[in-house]
């Protein structure tokens, strides 16, 4: 019986991505597999032969003896429901478990210690996310343990438990009340980074944007809760500059680090602490960074970007 946590593989309408993906998941060879292709949008009807391609590569690829659950939708739900209904099917079967995109691919690695974090924390509330990615390993590679605690929940290949995914909600419930919280005020000790993030999570909340992400951010800073970060880069975006891909087209080119293999055993850290130079470092690589945030600050204040609140 493999070690492997259940994966959770999230495809679409990219057969090359995803077919990387599940090699890699086959060398893994999870002993639970779900998987969730989204159904071509009507606006696109040639989209329909790439979709049915997914899903020819998933019928023909699992060649390993594992337990295969599949959702193949016929209609198109999007990106922000289809994902997050999607994660909540797999929790709602399995306790705890590997999320995978179809742009997501991970070293070996990544399987293992995803897979020996959520033995660890099963019953620690606080950790609520198990990382994979970490855009910022030349400042942590070299620190003694093998991860680092952070409120940023990265989900280039990312693990969780039933139990903290049942918090999530995509409607962001008392949104406004918390950005007013000293929970908030401590979490960045930069303003503009969290006026950056506030709006984000404004935009998510009023559907101005198609992601599901910022909804799970916000879920485990609203419940206090802790994430996981490996020191060192376990996981590769191929979709950054991808002509499909629907957020990491145009990207920096630098967010595509190659994904490292992590040494065992972990060397788990010492203390369970949050290094806030770290937690801002995080903030620049992975959302704006220090020079293009101060020019979104400029416009945001002259009503040339963001939401504004309701007066």
């Amino acid at each position: 019986m493999s070690d492997t946590p259940p994966v959770l593989l999230l495809a679409f309408n990219r057969p090359a991505q995803i077919r990387r993906v599940l090699d890699r998941v086959r060398e893994a060879r999870p002993a639970c597999l779900y998987v969730h292709v989204d159904g071509p949008r009507a606006s696109r009807p040639e989209e329909a032969v790439l979709v049915e391609a997914v899903r020819e590569v998933i019928r023909t690829g699992v060649d390993w003896d594992c337990r295969l659950e599949t959702w193949f939708r016929d209609t198109n739900a999007g990106l922000q429901k289809g994902v997050s209904e999607a994660i909540t099917w797999f929790f709602e079967q399995e306790p705890w478990g590997i999320v995978l995109e179809d742009d997501c691919l991970p070293d070996l690695t990544f399987f293992p210690f995803a897979g020996e974090l959520l033995r660890r924390f099963e019953h620690d509330e606080r950790i609520m996310h198990i990382g994979g990615s970490n855009l910022i390993e030349v400042q942590t590679r070299l620190l003694p343990s093998g991860y680092v605690y952070s409120r940023f929940s990265f989900i280039w290949g990312w693990a969780s438990w039933r139990r903290a995914w049942r918090h999530y909600t995509p409607d962001m419930d008392g949104l406004e009340a918390f950005a007013q919280s000293p929970d908030f005020e401590s979490f960045l000790p930069d303003g503009l980074s969290r006026c950056y993030l506030l709006d984000k999570f404004r935009a998510t909340q009023r559907r101005l944007n198609q992601t599901w992400d910022y909804a799970w951010f916000y879920t485990i800073l609203k419940n206090d809760g802790w994430c996981i970060v490996p020191v060192v880069n376990l996981v590769e975006n191929t979709g950054i500059g991808d002509e499909q891909a629907t957020h990491t087209h145009g990207a920096n080119a630098s967010a595509r680090l190659r994904a490292q293999s992590m040494p065992f055993p972990i060397v788990h850290p010492a203390n369970q602490m949050i290094d806030l130079r770290l937690e801002q470092q995080f903030f620049f690589a992975t959302q704006k960074r220090r020079f293009r945030l101060w020019l979104w600050y400029l416009l945001y204040r002259l009503g040339l970007r963001g939401v504004r609140t309701e007066k």
